[in-house]
């Protein structure tokens, strides 16, 4: 995957939904997919065991390199998933 200038990786990223932390030279961003009683319009969500994504990315200068992805179960990783898996869906959220 290639390199995206870090200003323009935070401002996709920010726009659409994600959560992002800058730490040191790394940026993590996390994402809250919908549960499949959100996306099917129920009003009573259970949060006890939320899954998510975490991306993280490495800075360097202005630029920003994907480094790895992790779906969560709470606070323990399920999967780390491999580039192949992410590349699509991360080159449609960015827009390449």
């Amino acid at each position: 995957m290639r390199p995206i200038e870090y200003r323009k990786l935070i401002d996709i990223l920010t726009k659409k939904g994600f959560e992002i932390k800058n730490e040191d030279n790394e940026i993590i961003a996390v994402f809250y997919p919908p549960s499949i009683e959100e996306a099917g319009g129920e009003t009573e969500v259970n949060f006890t065991m939320e899954r998510y994504y975490v991306i993280k990315f490495k800075k360097q200068d202005n630029l920003a390199y994907y480094d790895s992805t992790t779906l969560m179960e709470g606070n323990r990783a399920i999967k780390n998933l491999s580039i192949e898996e992410v590349e699509p869906w991360l080159e449609y959220i960015l827009g390449e």
